[in-house]
């Protein structure tokens, strides 16, 4: 279905994968070999390697992911084991819109056989296709970026590149975007223009020293969102040389690794991407390491889902309600705490039926924001929210 698309394993992999201990998850990966395209009847991830860099400033010309394949093979399983099949890299088309339509083709296909995509690529327009691979899903689709940066304006707006994907998503009619989550932005890397746009559009940003300080605060906006995307150039140089945008600050490794473990505990999320890998600034492995160690947490999360989102059926059973009056209002905040983990969803309704659509009228939040709600002290993200569902 899909072959016409990826070049095949080089032999290399190959050869390294048979001399696997049969307890490493590539011991089990079902590759793409040279006349053999592995099936996705009965998959459950699909990991997809996109080396296309032509929507970035720097032009990488090769880079074959062996090195990640090697060191994200050789990781031990944890207690799961799922079917996770490897498609090998995704052809470089004529043009980038070539490449741009495969990706789209392929996400779609796997969105619907209900198979979830891992992507591993050059630059992050490649957001552009994924995003796009949900329109004929849902009328909302919920965009969290960990980046450095808002990717909104660029010099050049009439073209898609990674530096304005964001912007390019918002400007496009339909708009099917309902929501974009920043995590780990920092103010000096952003224009004042982009910072007003997305408050005025009441989207969502944490900086990176909050999250730094308590990287647990990442959760209730993970928990929200469809598509989660990660760019390397948001973490730490010392931590990830080989990225595009190296810098001194940033989010650390295991920062980043209990980002995609929260990625993966999401009941929402539907797709896990890592962009902005560059080979030429390479340490040694050390990237390529933390690459395989960051999908792994992923699918350690992804092992931990219990399905625990309210809905029509359990909204009253598996949930605690509490009720937050409003000063000098008659109307109330309401906050549900499930039974069953412990977590924390907000609401302003009470009205609620079969055909209540719980993903936008409930959304996630933490512990602290409740604390800080009752004590009068309303979180700005609660302003933020409630905005969007009245």
């Amino acid at each position: 279905m899909f072959a016409n698309y990826f070049d095949p394993l080089s032999v290399e992999i190959l050869d390294f994968k048979e001399q696997l201990n049969p307890n490493t998850i590539g011991s089990s990966v079902q590759c793409f070999k040279k006349n053999s395209f592995p099936s996705i009847d009965t998959a459950e991830i699909a990991l997809i390697i996109v080396p296309e860099y032509r929507g970035g400033k720097n032009k990488i010309i090769n880079n074959s992911y062996n090195e990640f394949r090697k060191a994200f093979y050789t990781l031990y399983k944890g207690n799961w084991d799922y079917r996770i099949v490897d498609f090998g890299n995704l052809k470089s088309g004529s043009t980038l819109n070539d490449t741009y339509f495969a990706l789209n083709d392929v996400i779609s296909s796997l969105l619907s056989q209900s198979i979830f995509p891992i992507v591993l690529g050059g630059t992050q327009d490649l957001i552009y296709p994924i995003y796009q691979a949900y329109e004929s899903f849902t009328k909302g689709v919920n965009l969290l970026s960990v980046d450095s940066k808002f990717d909104l304006i660029d010099s050049n707006m009439s073209i898609l590149n990674s530096r304005n994907f964001l912007g390019y998503i918002i400007k496009q009619d339909p708009n099917h975007l309902t929501n974009y989550i920043n995590l780990g932005y920092q103010g000096y890397l952003c224009q004042n223009d982009e910072s007003h746009l997305l408050d005025k559009m009441l989207f969502e940003s944490c900086r990176l020293g909050d999250l730094r300080e308590n990287i647990k605060e990442s959760e209730p906006y993970i928990r929200n969102a469809d598509i989660v995307s990660v760019d390397l150039s948001s973490i730490k140089q010392s931590d990830a040389p080989a990225t595009t945008y190296p810098s001194p600050n940033g989010l650390e490794a295991h920062h980043v690794c209990a980002i995609a473990r929260y990625s993966g505990m999401s009941d929402r999320v539907s797709s896990f991407s890592i962009f902005e890998f560059d080979p030429s600034k390479k340490v040694g492995c050390q990237t390529d390491s933390l690459m395989g160690q960051i999908v792994w947490h992923f699918i350690e999360g992804f092992s931990l889902r219990i399905n625990d989102s309210p809905n029509a059926k359990n909204i009253n059973t598996n949930y605690k309600k509490y009720y937050v009056p409003i000063k000098d209002s008659d109307l109330q905040f309401i906050f549900y705490k499930s039974k069953q983990t412990g977590r924390w969803w907000f609401s302003s309704s009470m009205e609620f039926n079969d055909e209540t659509n719980y993903k936008a009228k409930i959304i996630g939040c933490s512990y602290e924001d409740y604390l800080n709600t009752i004590s009068g002290d309303i979180p700005k993200r609660i302003y933020r929210i409630l905005k969007t569902i009245t």
